[in-house]
């Protein structure tokens, strides 16, 4: 019974990788408040200087915050970082520290060197990029516990440099899923002229420019497309010249950052991602799935590991305008594939991918060697 009260009442620091919201900060704000309710584990959050007072507010909601001035870029190799980051461990008496970008592994580890109570160093590799390969590097790999990728594919990729070589002590795969139950997912579409959903980060890495391209070869059609999510002020431009110009323009609306997705999901058909980058765990593409959504993505990422085209999902090329449009005026012109993707994507996120099982997994790893 002991050692269960002390898996129950585990300390958690998450360091947040970016001032603004985007699909990592997301990912630790589900995982850490889900881990407070459904395990008794208590989070503690750093973040970066500059940090969205907004973001930093709704961390609040469900554990201590602070600004951590050593989480820069200008830190990210200086001894003194780790030092100040073991203070804070030590002061909070943290069982884990689960960190969410290379940008602070050198911090992490030398923490480790300085803290006067052992903590368990977890890292998240959320981006489809191959490890770095220098002396450095392996000295920080060697001394993280456990890398945790979110993707096959970011796995495979990440590791590549070390071949058969193993350098980190512990890898596991955990894909991305999202905090969505059959109740609030499993709803009746609503009968109207289809509508397109894109939702997360609206800049040129995520497709938009090939997404306006392929809609103005289908503006004879019946639709509405809706954009969700926040435009960063080196694309505002790009967005501004894309709305001005498409002859789709009265079809487009756009809503901005929205919290509330249940709604927003629940009055859409069909959900696009066509990122032109690699997508380690595209979250909005998942929650397309679990809403039931005719999901059309691209397919240069771990997108696959997902979406089995023609039985899920129509999977497109990256940057391919002519294989965009082809797929969406199937899905608009066809209901019974619309609804049969739709249907079968659903089926597949709440048979394999739920959020249960991604949290079961990941309190799994945290609670190794704590018990």
């Amino acid at each position: 019974m002991a050692e269960l009260e002390r898996a129950l009442h585990m300390r958690i620091v998450y360091i947040i990788a970016s001032p603004t919201w985007g699909g990592g900060e997301q990912y630790v704000f589900d995982l850490a408040r889900h881990m407070q309710a459904g395990h008794g584990v208590q989070p503690f959050f750093l973040f970066p200087p500059h940090s969205s007072e907004a973001m930093i507010a709704r961390f609040e909601q469900i554990g201590e915050c602070r600004v951590f001035p050593y989480a820069s870029k200008l830190w990210r190799f200086m001894p003194l970082a780790g030092k100040r980051l073991a203070q804070l461990m030590d002061e909070w008496q943290a069982d884990i520290l689960h960190i969410n970008s290379r940008q602070t592994y050198f911090t992490a580890v030398t923490a480790k060197r300085y803290t006067r109570r052992p903590f368990r160093l977890i890292a998240t590799q959320h981006l489809v990029r191959a490890a770095k390969n220098s002396p450095l590097w392996r000295w920080i790999y060697r001394r993280i516990d456990t890398l945790e990728c979110v993707s096959e594919c970011v796995h495979r990729v990440y590791l590549a440099p070390f071949g058969d070589e193993k350098v980190f002590p512990d890898v596991r795969v955990i894909r991305n899923s999202a905090p969505i139950t059959p109740q609030e997912a499993i709803h009746s579409k609503p009968d109207t002229i289809p509508v397109i959903l894109y939702h997360g980060r609206i800049c040129r890495e995520k497709g938009i420019e090939p997404l306006f391209d392929a809609l103005a070869q289908i503006a004879d059609l019946p639709f509405r497309i809706i954009f969700s999510g926040n435009i960063g002020e080196k694309d505002r431009g790009l967005w501004n010249r894309l709305t001005a110009h498409t002859p789709v323009r009265e079809k487009i609306e756009y809503i901005g950052f929205t919290p509330d997705m249940h709604s927003l999901l629940s009055r859409c058909h069909i959900g696009v991602s066509p990122s032109i980058v690699r997508e380690a765990g595209p979250l909005a593409m998942i929650e397309h799935m679990a809403y039931g959504l005719a999901v059309v993505t691209s397919n240069n990422g771990s997108q696959p590991e997902l979406i089995h085209d023609g039985e899920n999902g129509l999977l497109c090329p990256p940057n391919d305008v002519q294989a965009l449009a082809a797929a969406l005026r199937r899905v608009l012109t066809d209901n019974e594939l619309r609804n049969r993707l739709g249907k079968q994507a659903q089926h597949d996120f709440f048979e394999h991918h739920t959020y249960d099982q991604f949290v079961q997994e990941m309190f799994n790893i945290y609670s190794e060697n704590h018990l």
